[in-house]
């Protein structure tokens, strides 16, 4: 739980970088990139914490 909750915090801090920085270049290729990068890192954010409660649960259901 505690790796969800820093991924969350983790995610959001790059997200407000990212996002501040390419609205003061302001560049449409930069947004762009920024975008699927963005989207990138939340995809793979939402795959690692899905993954990481399923193992928590299989470890919590493997002890009873």
């Amino acid at each position: 739980m505690d790796n969800l909750i820093t991924g969350i915090l983790a995610i959001a801090v790059f997200v407000a970088f990212t996002a501040g920085l390419a609205q003061s270049i302001g560049a449409i290729p930069f947004v762009f990139i920024v975008a699927i990068v963005i989207a990138m890192a939340g995809y793979d954010f939402w795959q690692s914490a899905r993954h990481g409660l399923r193992e928590e649960r299989e470890q919590k259901a493997g002890k009873e």
